[in-house]
């Protein structure tokens, strides 16, 4: 059960509960709100009053310049400066002038500036700009009212006609500014107060839902904290029982389904482990679990498959004490599609215990382990190896007759001419004669035919010890020729009679293989090759040993062809199997085949079989070749 988590109530955790935190937020938005309302309506109102002011303006000099033009045509000058002198009680104005062709003022606002020059009575209208719109106005005969560029002032430029166009055209220029200063300030005054209002208002909304959060669902939230903090201590019964319709509800009741399904998984897995626990504890496969080379954890049928009493016996050592010598890599390395590799284990007592094991990785303990399931195969392999002796001396009985008839011809031969050269020797002797040179010549080659006899007898008693011997199992560079000879000299008294033994080698390395293993395999599959052809017909039927060079590197195949029935398709996948036999009864076990099978592949090769009914069967000997194998195994011990 993993700690419970620690509850933590203090500090700035306050801020982050639901309570506190949407208040806040809340709060901060009112801010935010109301600074950026604040100065989008500032701006608004700002461009509003501009606008305004220059639409007033503008207005007022198209009033005036009518007016203007017409008591300046009747030559009212004094009726003109009263009436520019009128629009000083407008107290934005700031100031009115009108100046003559020559920019002396004719009129203002300001009594003070009468007949002055436009430099001492306005120098701004100086300015390069201000005199550029002055003439822009005068060569369009139009007005021209813009706020200035810091929008702190309307100017308007108005062109005025002086005189009538009959007494020769002088034009003059009305110019009005306006400040805006006041009129701005105005109504930035009326956005500030109208924000305020709209983030008191904020304000207090926040304040209201701060304390619908703390008292409406403060409870609620609290309990389903509570809650959750007596499931994360193991107390899987805690259920929160929220109820209502809002969202706070439905959480409620989808935190209590979620206990409860929490609820039922930690049932169903403490019933898992117990029958998990119960199953490690009586499976009759011994089962070790190991991590970094030391031994975890041991069942009971592996406690017995070693001689110990008990598991803490076994507990905390080293794999490579409960290992043959030589035997340290197996458990460690995981076993390729669940294929199983033969380990020898040492017995309490010191033998040797065989066993078959698969090797995996598992997490054990919260952290990443090797599980190695072994299974006692020790008296199996006995059984196998009693069922392939008899496998042996079975193929030897079949072989007894025609190996009888081998022995028999070069025993005669040798015997016939042992018997002439005793005679001859005899007759010569006793009638006190020496020996001729064509009677020496005689004998000599009676004795050398028989000393031939006796060398073909001796290989052949050889092939038979080589073939009935029991070795060991171990594996080793083969010259599978000589095997292949040494069984075709057995095989021949059973194919003589039937076909024709071809043999067909190539240009092959030494493969990696254990001799009488080898030749026990062959020996079968050409007295197996000359039982499929029927006698009768020698010339007409064959049985053809192929060596070469696989397409896959690093590999030899032997090919160990007949002319034969051939193997219907139906019995060709149960062919290996045990026990299956498609001759007559008393005459096969049904076991060659499938101790064939395994001594091919406890070698490391594989066999393969393709039949055609009527045309004959082949089958093929896949063997890894000797050098590449044993580099690649000693690569392998090396990593």
């Amino acid at each position: 059960m993993s700690p419970p988590i620690p509850v933590r109530r203090a500090g700035w955790h306050r801020l982050v509960s639901m309570r506190v935190l949407v208040p806040l937020l809340l709060l901060a938005y009112a801010c935010f709100f109301g600074l950026y309302t604040l100065q989008r309506d500032m701006v608004h109102r700002e461009q509003q009053v501009e606008e305004h002011v220059r639409e007033d303006v503008t207005l007022r000099m198209t009033h005036l310049q009518g007016t203007l033009d017409y008591l300046l045509r009747t030559e009212q000058l004094e009726a003109v400066r009263e009436e520019l002198a009128s629009l000083g009680s407008n107290p934005d104005l700031k100031v009115g002038l009108l100046l003559n062709d020559q920019h002396t003022v004719l009129a203002s606002t300001r009594l003070a500036l009468l007949d002055q020059p436009v430099q001492k009575a306005w120098p701004e209208l100086t300015r390069p700009e201000a005199i550029a719109r002055m003439k822009a106005s005068v060569a369009r005969m139009s007005g021209d009212v813009r706020v200035s560029e810091d929008g702190s002032r309307v100017e308007g430029y108005y062109p005025i006609q002086l005189k009538p166009e009959f007494q020769g055209r002088r034009v003059g220029i009305l110019y009005l500014q306006q400040d805006l200063s006041q009129l701005k300030a105005a109504q930035r005054y009326r956005a500030e107060r109208s924000a305020l209002r709209s983030s008191l208002l904020l304000v207090l909304i926040a304040g209201l839902l701060g304390l619908f959060f703390h008292f409406a669902l403060g409870r609620r939230v609290r309990r389903l904290e509570s809650t959750a903090h007596r499931l994360a201590a193991g107390e899987l019964s805690a259920r929160a029982g929220l109820r209502g319709v809002d969202e706070l509800g439905t959480l409620g009741r989808a935190f209590d389904e979620m206990a409860e399904r929490l609820s039922q998984e930690q049932e169903a897995l403490l019933r898992s482990e117990a029958s998990f626990r119960t199953l490690i504890e009586r499976s009759p496969d011994a089962i070790f679990v190991h991590r970094e080379q030391r031994l975890l954890f041991a069942n009971p049928s592996a406690v017995s498959l070693l001689g110990y009493a008990r598991e803490e016996e076994l507990r905390g050592r080293e794999v490579a004490e409960l290992l043959m010598p030589g035997e340290q890599d197996p458990l460690a390395e995981t076993s390729s599609a669940g294929a199983a590799r033969e380990v020898r284990f040492r017995h309490r007592g010191g033998q040797q215990v065989l066993g078959e094991v698969v090797t995996f990785s598992i997490p054990f303990d919260g952290q990443p382990a090797v599980v190695s399931i072994a299974r006692d195969v020790t008296e199996r392999k006995q059984v196998q190896e009693k069922l392939r002796t008899t496998d042996r001396m079975v193929s030897l009985g079949t072989l007894a007759a025609g190996v009888a008839h081998e022995l028999n011809n070069p025993i005669s031969f040798v015997l016939s001419n042992l018997r002439f050269a005793v005679d001859e020797l005899g007759e010569q002797t006793e009638a006190g004669k020496p020996l001729s040179a064509e009677q020496t010549e005689e004998i000599q080659q009676a004795l050398r035919e028989a000393l031939e006899g006796g060398e073909r007898m001796r290989n052949i008693v050889h092939d038979l010890r080589s073939f009935a011997r029991r070795e060991d199992e171990r594996l080793g560079p083969v010259d599978i020729h000589a095997v292949l000879d040494s069984c075709a000299n057995l095989a021949r008294s059973a194919i003589r009679h039937r076909a024709q033994l071809l043999k067909e080698y190539g240009d092959i390395p030494r493969v990696l293989a254990n001799e009488s293993r080898l030749g026990q395999l062959f020996l079968n599959l050409l007295v197996n090759a000359g039982q499929a052809i029927p006698e009768g017909d020698v010339k007409g039927h064959s049985v053809r040993i192929t060596t070469a060079r696989a397409e896959e590197d690093g590999w030899v195949v032997v090919s160990v062809q007949d002319t034969g029935v051939g193997i219907p398709p139906e019995n060709l996948q149960r062919l290996f199997k045990p026990f299956f036999t498609t001759k007559p009864v008393g005459v096969g076990t049904g076991l060659g085949l499938s101790i064939c099978h395994g001594i091919v592949t406890a070698m490391g090769g594989r066999i393969e079989v393709s039949s055609e009914v009527g045309k004959g069967t082949t089958f093929r000997v896949f063997m890894p070749e000797a050098d590449r194998a044993m580099q690649a195994a000693t690569g392998t011990k090396s990593a």
